[in-house]
Protein backbone atom coordinates (compact mmCIF):
# COMPACT_ATOMS: atom_id res chain seq x y z
CA UNK A 1 0.00 0.00 0.00
CA UNK A 2 1.40 3.54 -0.71
CA UNK A 3 2.40 6.07 1.84
CA UNK A 4 0.49 8.38 3.65
CA UNK A 5 1.87 11.92 3.29
CA UNK A 6 2.09 13.17 6.63
CA UNK A 7 -1.17 15.99 6.33
CA UNK A 8 -4.50 15.82 6.14
CA UNK A 9 -7.42 18.62 5.08
CA UNK A 10 -10.43 17.92 6.53
CA UNK A 11 -10.10 14.70 6.95
CA UNK A 12 -8.85 13.86 3.39
CA UNK A 13 -5.84 11.59 3.95
CA UNK A 14 -3.50 12.04 0.72
CA UNK A 15 -1.45 9.23 -0.58
CA UNK A 16 1.65 9.19 -2.14
CA UNK A 17 0.83 7.07 -5.56
CA UNK A 18 3.66 6.43 -8.07
CA UNK A 19 2.92 7.69 -11.97
CA UNK A 20 1.38 4.57 -13.78
CA UNK A 21 3.96 2.89 -15.88
CA UNK A 22 2.30 2.63 -18.93
CA UNK A 23 1.40 7.14 -18.83
CA UNK A 24 5.29 7.25 -17.72
CA UNK A 25 6.13 4.90 -20.91
CA UNK A 26 3.63 7.83 -23.30
CA UNK A 27 5.37 10.61 -21.88
CA UNK A 28 9.25 8.98 -22.56
CA UNK A 29 7.76 7.90 -26.09
CA UNK A 30 6.09 11.29 -26.99
CA UNK A 31 9.67 12.87 -26.10
CA UNK A 32 11.29 10.65 -28.24
CA UNK A 33 9.40 10.91 -31.30
CA UNK A 34 9.56 14.85 -31.06
CA UNK A 35 13.26 14.60 -30.86
CA UNK A 36 13.60 12.58 -34.11
CA UNK A 37 10.96 14.82 -36.20
CA UNK A 38 13.04 17.83 -34.92
CA UNK A 39 16.31 16.20 -36.14
CA UNK A 40 14.22 14.54 -39.75
CA UNK A 41 12.14 18.11 -40.35
CA UNK A 42 13.39 21.40 -40.59
CA UNK A 43 12.50 23.35 -37.15
CA UNK A 44 15.62 24.77 -35.45
CA UNK A 45 17.56 23.82 -38.93
CA UNK A 46 16.85 22.47 -42.20
CA UNK A 47 16.28 18.33 -41.26
CA UNK A 48 18.07 15.71 -42.57
CA UNK A 49 15.28 15.09 -45.38
CA UNK A 50 15.36 17.80 -47.21
CA UNK A 51 11.85 18.65 -47.22
CA UNK A 52 10.42 22.25 -46.79
CA UNK A 53 7.39 23.54 -47.83
CA UNK A 54 8.75 25.49 -50.08
CA UNK A 55 9.79 23.00 -52.38
CA UNK A 56 6.32 21.78 -51.66
CA UNK A 57 4.41 24.55 -52.53
CA UNK A 58 6.26 24.70 -56.22
CA UNK A 59 5.80 20.69 -56.47
CA UNK A 60 2.62 21.43 -56.45
CA UNK A 61 1.78 24.52 -58.11
CA UNK A 62 3.61 23.03 -61.13
CA UNK A 63 1.77 19.68 -60.61
CA UNK A 64 -1.45 21.67 -61.00
CA UNK A 65 0.16 23.89 -63.88
CA UNK A 66 0.37 20.63 -65.82
CA UNK A 67 -3.11 19.03 -64.88
CA UNK A 68 -5.05 22.63 -65.58
CA UNK A 69 -2.72 24.87 -67.50
CA UNK A 70 -4.24 23.84 -70.80
CA UNK A 71 -7.88 24.65 -69.07
CA UNK A 72 -7.37 27.88 -68.42
CA UNK A 73 -5.20 29.49 -71.13
CA UNK A 74 -7.11 27.37 -73.70
CA UNK A 75 -7.92 30.05 -76.65
CA UNK A 76 -11.18 31.29 -76.76
CA UNK A 77 -13.42 33.11 -79.71
CA UNK A 78 -14.06 36.66 -78.08
CA UNK A 79 -16.10 38.05 -80.64
CA UNK A 80 -18.85 34.89 -80.68
CA UNK A 81 -19.16 36.07 -76.41
CA UNK A 82 -19.67 39.78 -77.41
CA UNK A 83 -23.36 39.95 -77.14
CA UNK A 84 -24.09 36.79 -75.29
CA UNK A 85 -26.49 37.46 -72.27
CA UNK A 86 -24.58 34.77 -69.81
CA UNK A 87 -20.93 35.58 -70.71
CA UNK A 88 -21.46 38.88 -70.49
CA UNK A 89 -22.73 38.43 -66.68
CA UNK A 90 -20.10 36.38 -65.99
CA UNK A 91 -18.01 39.00 -67.08
CA UNK A 92 -19.74 41.58 -64.99
CA UNK A 93 -19.11 39.64 -61.76
CA UNK A 94 -15.25 39.17 -62.58
CA UNK A 95 -14.86 42.53 -63.76
CA UNK A 96 -16.59 43.90 -60.25
CA UNK A 97 -13.61 42.00 -58.56
CA UNK A 98 -10.68 42.84 -60.38
CA UNK A 99 -11.14 45.95 -62.34
CA UNK A 100 -14.52 48.40 -60.81
CA UNK A 101 -11.80 49.53 -58.25
CA UNK A 102 -9.63 51.29 -60.98
CA UNK A 103 -12.05 51.82 -63.83
CA UNK A 104 -15.65 52.38 -62.02
CA UNK A 105 -18.18 50.06 -61.05
CA UNK A 106 -19.94 50.88 -64.91
CA UNK A 107 -17.03 51.38 -66.58
CA UNK A 108 -16.85 55.29 -65.82
CA UNK A 109 -13.34 55.85 -65.04
CA UNK A 110 -11.92 56.47 -61.75
CA UNK A 111 -7.98 56.29 -61.12
CA UNK A 112 -8.32 53.89 -64.38
CA UNK A 113 -9.18 55.58 -67.95
CA UNK A 114 -12.94 55.83 -68.56
CA UNK A 115 -14.37 52.74 -70.37
CA UNK A 116 -17.51 53.74 -71.97
CA UNK A 117 -16.58 56.33 -74.69
CA UNK A 118 -15.60 56.36 -77.91
CA UNK A 119 -11.53 57.46 -76.95
CA UNK A 120 -9.55 54.37 -75.77
CA UNK A 121 -5.64 54.57 -75.08
CA UNK A 122 -4.82 51.28 -76.41
CA UNK A 123 -7.66 50.71 -78.73
CA UNK A 124 -11.56 49.39 -78.10
CA UNK A 125 -11.27 46.38 -80.27
CA UNK A 126 -12.11 42.90 -78.28
CA UNK A 127 -8.73 42.00 -79.22
CA UNK A 128 -7.04 44.86 -78.04
CA UNK A 129 -8.95 45.10 -75.01
CA UNK A 130 -8.25 41.27 -74.42
CA UNK A 131 -4.16 42.43 -74.63
CA UNK A 132 -4.49 45.40 -72.38
CA UNK A 133 -5.89 43.30 -69.80
CA UNK A 134 -3.52 39.88 -70.22
CA UNK A 135 -0.24 41.78 -70.77
CA UNK A 136 -0.94 45.45 -68.99
CA UNK A 137 0.40 48.18 -69.43
CA UNK A 138 3.21 50.74 -68.76
CA UNK A 139 0.58 53.64 -67.08
CA UNK A 140 0.15 51.41 -64.03
CA UNK A 141 -2.55 48.40 -65.63
CA UNK A 142 -1.10 45.09 -63.84
CA UNK A 143 -1.12 42.17 -66.37
CA UNK A 144 -3.97 40.21 -65.40
CA UNK A 145 -3.17 37.00 -67.60
CA UNK A 146 -1.38 34.52 -65.38
CA UNK A 147 -4.40 35.28 -62.84
CA UNK A 148 -7.48 35.62 -64.43
CA UNK A 149 -6.89 32.96 -67.47
CA UNK A 150 -8.41 33.31 -71.22
CA UNK A 151 -11.85 32.44 -70.28
CA UNK A 152 -12.35 35.04 -67.94
CA UNK A 153 -10.64 37.47 -70.05
CA UNK A 154 -12.97 36.99 -72.54
CA UNK A 155 -15.74 37.40 -70.20
CA UNK A 156 -14.83 40.64 -68.98
CA UNK A 157 -14.26 41.65 -72.45
CA UNK A 158 -17.70 41.01 -73.77
CA UNK A 159 -18.81 43.13 -70.49
CA UNK A 160 -16.63 46.09 -71.38
CA UNK A 161 -18.05 45.87 -75.18
CA UNK A 162 -21.81 45.72 -73.59
CA UNK A 163 -20.65 49.16 -72.02
CA UNK A 164 -19.29 50.36 -75.06
CA UNK A 165 -21.49 53.76 -75.56
CA UNK A 166 -19.36 55.70 -77.78
CA UNK A 167 -18.28 53.40 -80.49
Amino acid sequence: MPKKVEHSVDGIEEYDNPIPKWLMWLLYATIIIAVVYLIMYPGFWRGLTGWNQHKMYAAEMAAAEVKYGALKNAPVDVAALIGDSSAIEKGKAIYGQNCAACHGAGGEGFIGPNLIDKEWLYGGSPEQIVKVITDGTDKGMPNWGPSLGTKKIANITAFIKSLDQGQ
